[in-house]
């Protein structure tokens, strides 16, 4: 079993959750409100996302995670 694909850094919300690796954004990600997840900022930190999962890139990853940061932030989450 392959493992999972660590974040560049740990993400830590301000709810106290901490999001370690790709497999947490996605799951974080897909319990937003469909609503939300419909926000070009998470559109984008899913793709970038994908391509993380998909490649051994420390760029891909690097990417998502300053992407992901970028939607939290919008929210009001970090």
């Amino acid at each position: 079993m392959p493992r999972p694909r660590k974040l560049i850094e740990p993400i830590t919300l301000k709810d106290g959750r901490v999001l370690k690796s790709v497999a947490d954004a996605r799951a974080f990600m897909l319990a937003l409100p469909e609503r939300r997840q419909m926000a070009p900022y998470w559109q984008y930190a899913a793709e970038l996302l994908l391509k993380a999962a998909t490649r051994s890139s420390k760029e891909a990853t690097l990417d998502a995670w300053a992407q992901l940061r970028r939607a939290l932030n919008a929210e009001g989450m970090l």
